[in-house]
């Protein structure tokens, strides 16, 4: 029986090891799959720079980071996937923590899991800055962004003002985010009593959808006055469907982001009602 036991324990002690090496391996791996390779350097410290995803506005993040590690001699790794998804990207975090940074810098959102994630950090003593979305009741050490709240306000302000205080109009936004920028924009339209908010419209996380999806807004819904897009691929996304639906004047359109299409529309005169 002795001798039973020790076999069991042997064997429990073997499978251990072996999910400690596999764990190890897998956070290396995905570490380096991630990590932006062309920027690692010897610092007093090591940060963790986890983006939302791979595109425009986070590049240019990454690029400001990329500074300040060099300015004050840090290490800096940064992880990011091409798009988001909650799952891999709170897997990216958690691959984070178990690399023992001296702090991490995160994308959040203002969800539960993720308010546990950084639970899960603070409480190894990494300190833990939330980026973009805040995550409110959580333990991060500070938050950098804007008020997504009162940027709601501002979107709504500018279109309400764009259309005369009086039309529908409709939201394009993703589906994972941007519920305090949802509130300011419905809490300011539900001030004015000519203006209704008759259709809002989600693209998924990939972006595939997004024309389709606003092309559907603007045919489904013949009297909308103006457009929010609280995206700046759907901003561009919106500028094109309104070209080509011949609304140019006739349907207004807020959005976010300079991205180069965006920014030729403007030019070119062909969306004077981009804000």
């Amino acid at each position: 029986m002795r001798r039973y036991f020790i076999i069991i324990f042997i064997l429990l002690s073997l499978v251990i090891v072996f999910m400690s090496l596999t764990s190890l391996i897998k956070c290396y791996y995905l570490t380096l799959k991630n990590q932006d390779s062309d920027f690692i350097k010897e610092g007093k410290y090591h940060f963790i720079l986890v983006l939302k995803e791979d595109d425009l506005f986070w590049n240019k993040v990454a690029d400001g980071a990329k500074r300040a590690a060099e300015k004050y001699n840090v290490t800096l790794s940064i992880l990011k996937e091409n798009y988001f998804d909650m799952d891999n990207h709170l897997d990216l975090i958690d691959r984070a923590i178990e690399s023992s940074p001296d702090g991490i810098i995160s994308y959040t959102l203002n969800e539960q899991k993720y308010e546990n994630i950084i639970t899960c950090s603070v409480d190894k003593k990494i300190p833990f800055i939330t980026l973009d979305v805040d995550v409110l009741k959580s333990k991060r050490d500070a938050f950098i962004g804007t008020n997504n709240y009162y940027t709601g306000i501002v979107l709504a302000k500018k279109l309400i003002n764009a259309i005369g205080d009086r039309g529908d109009i409709g939201i394009v936004m993703n589906s994972e985010e941007n519920s305090f920028m949802l509130t300011g924009i419905y809490g300011e339209v539900s001030r004015h009593e000519g203006v209704s908010i008759v259709d809002t419209r989600y693209i998924d996380t990939k972006r595939v959808n997004t024309y389709k999806v606003i092309e559907d807004m603007v045919i489904n819904n013949r009297e909308l006055k103006g457009i929010i897009c609280i995206d700046p691929y759907a901003t561009y996304m919106a500028g094109q469907v309104i070209v080509r639906q011949n609304k140019v004047g006739k349907i207004k359109l807020v959005g976010t982001g300079d991205l180069e299409g965006t920014l030729r529309f403007i030019k070119k005169d062909q969306l004077l009602n981009v804000k």
